[in-house]
């Protein structure tokens, strides 16, 4: 009989029997401590199945960290461990970014781009860079996304499945500046953050979904209802010149002045999102989405000049806008129409409508280009009002909230409260997860 098939000897079975009591006294300590931490357990991974979407294993030294801190009664900063974490990066970050490039704020069908990655990198800190929610519509700026399969960085429209399985998006590389499709750097100027990020056709990014074809009503418009959740007839006002709507709007429809069961068309057009004072004249005749892609127009014809309708072959008619012609020309020839040099002016008729107000605009009233509305838009205080109502439907759509935790939680974000938020995303993360009303 082989050695390894031996009977055990009486010391040995001693020695097993031993090992098996110190193993069930280690287990049975190990189960007692559970039972006692049952409660903070439960706690934590709901927290963190919430955050991150249930791809932080519990086996992570970070849950362990949660759980006690959950039974330290820190809720709320076992939250915040969840959504520092990569996990938060790789799901709910990367879901509102997603959302983030049609007004529709619908991630099905979206796929990764560099706008997407812009945002990304802005609620987590990717690249090297302070997570900031205030510069996302106006940093001059791109981020690549480091390929887990080859170390380099890549644009985020560029990783393979494989590598979208093993990403950590809180390893970015920020690169300066922006470029259209042509490889033609954008003016500071007109950079919009995240909006004007595209590097290639048919990226789901903001910028496709904002510049394709149209009149790029849908660009400045989409800025203004991402940032702010309001709805198009929310800020719409019947009280403003003729001269703020754009060129291509007919002055000559029965519903341009007051509107016959529909909301007059000049209350959008020019005392609303698509007012040339409002910012449409710092998008409509600069950027265009062609098969090739995403094209910065420095120097605009009226065949590319947006601002004269959606037709390239009836835009010099537009712009000549005589209406005595057959077939009248669809046109406003009282309209200011665009140039580059356009100011934009958000306080023609919002103050007066209490637009602003609503707002809880802090920034300037006026200003030139795409970047300077961009910041201005960020200091709204609706802004980070609605982050958290955004927040609150990932996490806990059928939570109860008070308006004051609402904004309480907003303002712990807002770097224009008193005392100053963190402008930090996770921050709005951390305080709805944590919150009796989420729980």
């Amino acid at each position: 009989m082989s050695k390894s098939m031996q009977p055990p000897t009486s010391r040995t079975k001693v020695a097993r029997m031993l090992a098996l009591v110190a193993m069930a006294w280690t287990l049975l300590n190990a189960f007692s401590a559970m039972a006692i931490d049952v409660p903070s357990t439960v706690m934590a991974l709901r927290l963190k199945n919430a955050i991150t979407g249930g791809l932080m294993p519990s086996s992570d030294p970070l849950f362990a960290q949660m759980v006690t801190l959950v039974a330290a009664g820190n809720v709320k900063g076992a939250a915040l461990v969840a959504a520092n974490s990569k996990y938060f990066a790789n799901y709910l970050a990367r879901r509102l970014a997603l959302q983030m490039q049609s007004p529709s704020l619908d991630a099905s069908g979206m796929t990764d781009n560099d706008a997407s990655a812009f945002l990304v990198a802005h609620f987590v800190g990717g690249g090297g860079a302070v997570a900031r929610i205030s510069t996302i519509w106006s940093e001059n700026a791109t981020y690549l996304v480091v390929s887990p399969s080859t170390g380099a960085p890549i644009h985020a429209a560029d990783l393979s499945d494989d590598d979208l399985a093993t990403v950590d998006w809180t390893q970015m590389v920020r690169v300066g500046g922006q470029q259209d499709i042509t490889g033609t750097y954008l003016p500071v100027s007109v950079v919009g953050g995240y909006t004007t990020l595209s590097d290639r056709a048919n990226d789901n990014s903001f910028a496709m979904f904002g510049a394709t074809a149209g009149t790029n009503l849908r660009m400045i418009e989409g800025i203004w209802q991402i940032a702010t959740g309001f709805a198009l007839l929310d800020v719409a006002s019947p009280a403003v010149e003729v001269e703020l709507v754009p060129r291509f709007v007919p002055v000559y429809d029965p519903n341009f002045f007051h509107g016959q069961g529909q909301t007059a068309c000049i209350a959008c057009h020019g005392g609303g999102m698509a007012s040339v004072g409002h910012g449409y004249a710092t998008v409509a005749n600069v950027f265009d989405f062609t098969e090739d892609g995403f094209t910065y127009i420095a120097n605009p014809t009226v065949r590319t000049m947006k601002s004269l309708g959606s037709d390239p072959n009836q835009r010099n008619r537009n712009l000549t806008c005589d209406l005595t012609r057959t077939p009248t020309p669809v046109c406003n020839p009282n309209s200011f129409d665009v140039d580059s040099a356009q100011s934009w002016d958000v306080a023609k008729t919002w103050s007066e409508t209490g637009v602003l107000s609503a707002m809880g605009w802090k920034g300037p009233t006026t200003g030139k280009g795409l970047q300077q509305l961009g910041y201005a838009i960020a200091q709204s205080w609706v802004v980070y009002q609605f982050f958290t109502q955004r927040v609150i439907g990932e996490l806990c759509p059928l939570g109860t909230f008070t308006s004051a935790e609402v904004s309480a939680i907003a303002a712990s974000a807002n770097p224009w409260a008193d005392p100053a938020g963190t402008d930090d995303i996770r921050t709005i993360v951390a305080g709805v997860a944590s919150s009796p009303g989420c729980l």
